[in-house]
């Protein structure tokens, strides 16, 4: 299982050892792939990003930084993106996109949904690729009355933490855990991680509660919307499997990228796929 830690300064950890962590993992049969640190929550700039992001990015680990966007009135959605990519910078194709957390209310759900894409036009504009979304089917179902997503149903999906949460457990390194339920306009399987628990304590390497997500990877055989997801940025015939000619070009891809041809879509593949433009 590839696993990786989110967290925000709101958790109260001092830096994390992440190289403890990467060996409490191990050990438990994982491997740690990705970090997402918090870079603004509304209009209100996170300074984790600022501390941590360079320890995070060591030993080949994809960092990624998040948006909790607010729904208040006088927090306009492209305001919050710009205080996001003032805290985060210039973003490189080794770097994951920047994620739209969606788990505020306070609108209807028409609403919230044109606030939602507001914030997903504007961090488009600003970095030039198409955010992560970081929800859930509740979320989509209760507050989003299940609207169907537009344009946005490009963006990857983050699936959130299962509700109601159960807190200080201790960290889940190495468990198998359940498929997650998906929102309804991306369809059952399209999603690339999962938040599997929430404030996890004690974890390895972390003074105070962090969640943990895994990477859900895609492997030849796979079929179904993420697949398709994938080949329109391969540039290869769209038809929703993962067959013999989308092998052939995902190997290609990942040797033009440097990465280990073995057509595994791993964390590394899939974030330069994300940077990647639609042919």
């Amino acid at each position: 299982m590839i696993i990786g830690p989110d967290y925000a300064q709101v958790d109260g950890n001092t830096p994390p050892d992440f190289d403890a962590f990467e060996a409490a993992a191990k050990a438990a049969g994982s491997r740690v792939g990705f970090v997402i640190l918090r870079g603004a929550y509304g209009t209100s700039p996170d300074p984790t990003v600022g501390r941590d992001w360079h320890a995070a990015k060591a030993s080949g680990r994809q960092v990624g930084a998040f948006l909790f966007l607010r729904m208040v009135d006088s927090q306009p959605p492209e305001e919050q993106v710009h205080v996001l990519a003032d805290n985060v910078g210039a973003l490189r194709a080794d770097d994951l996109p920047p994620i739209i957390d969606i788990e505020d209310t306070g609108f209807t759900a028409q609403a919230e949904l044109a606030w939602i894409h507001r914030a997903w036009v504007k961090v488009r504009e600003i970095f030039g690729v198409s955010p992560m979304l970081y929800t859930s089917e509740r979320v989509w179902s209760e507050d989003l009355h299940s609207l169907p997503a537009g344009e946005m149903i490009d963006s990857p999906l983050w699936v959130a933490k299962p509700w109601p949460l159960e807190v200080h457990r201790p960290a889940d390194l190495g468990r198998a855990q359940p498929a997650p339920l998906i929102p309804k306009p991306w369809g059952a399987g399209n999603a690339w991680l999962h938040q599997y628990q929430g404030d996890a304590y004690p974890c390895p390497g972390f003074s105070h509660t962090v969640d943990l997500s895994r990477f859900l990877l895609m492997r030849p055989g796979e079929t179904g919307a993420r697949v398709g997801w994938v080949q329109r940025r391969l540039g290869t015939t769209v038809n929703w499997a993962y067959d013999q000619t989308m092998l052939e070009a995902v190997k290609g891809f990942q040797s033009l990228h440097g990465l280990a041809a073995d057509g595994v879509i791993g964390p590394q593949t899939f974030t330069r796929l994300c940077w990647t433009s639609l042919r």
